[in-house]
């Protein structure tokens, strides 16, 4: 994984891109070990530039939420983008973008090996389907399937509204949003403990 981050913050692949504070990159964050990856389309402005750490202010708080209610910390799980660069005014990705750090994911993917990998938004959920096409959908708000999924099996694959729709939502949408969240992420955990 260290290798993966240091590839990633030295990346040149996109014009424009990956450039300090403006379209910075940043790799995945967190455990490698943990069973839950969340994944978002872009990595976000300045907070998370400057953090180095996906869903870092703004709209993350919700994920943020969803993890104490879940008894979680960021770094008890795993965050990352499909493209890890800031793309410039905030404008959505491009094909390119996205196929020039498709390999990236590829790789932080198949080091975790999760039982759940949640999409924020529909273009990470989109891109989630292309790595996994045979995996399981699950329904959101979230149900818990019976039984865990053992690590080594495909993931399930959980397609999350984006955070930054969420926050315009009324105050009881927002609430089933965190609470659904907290739900799929302890049924990640399962039994085990972070460490």
């Amino acid at each position: 994984m260290e290798a993966v981050k240091a590839e990633i913050v030295q990346c040149q692949r996109c014009e424009g891109m990956n450039i300090h504070d403006v379209t910075q990159a940043a790799p995945g964050y967190g455990s490698p070990e943990s069973p839950v990856v969340v994944v978002g389309q872009s990595l976000c402005g300045k907070p998370c530039m400057r953090a180095q750490i996906p869903f870092t202010g703004g709209s993350g708080r919700f994920l943020n939420l969803a993890l104490e209610r879940a008894g979680l910390t960021k770094s008890d799980i795993f965050t990352t983008n499909v493209v890890h660069c800031h793309p410039p005014a905030n404008r959505p990705s491009l094909p390119h973008e996205i196929a020039n750090c498709r390999p990236y994911l590829l790789r932080e993917l198949k080091i975790i090996q999760p039982r759940l990998v949640v999409g924020l938004g529909k273009d990470a959920s989109a891109a989630l389907r292309d790595v996994y096409p045979d995996a399981d959908a699950m329904p959101w708000p979230f149900a818990a399937p019976p039984g865990r999924q053992p690590r080594a099996a495909s993931p399930k694959l959980l397609a999350v509204p984006h955070p930054s729709w969420i926050k315009w939502q009324p105050l009881e949408r927002r609430e089933e949003y965190v609470e659904s969240l907290a739900r799929a992420l302890r049924w990640a955990f399962g039994s085990s403990k972070p460490r």
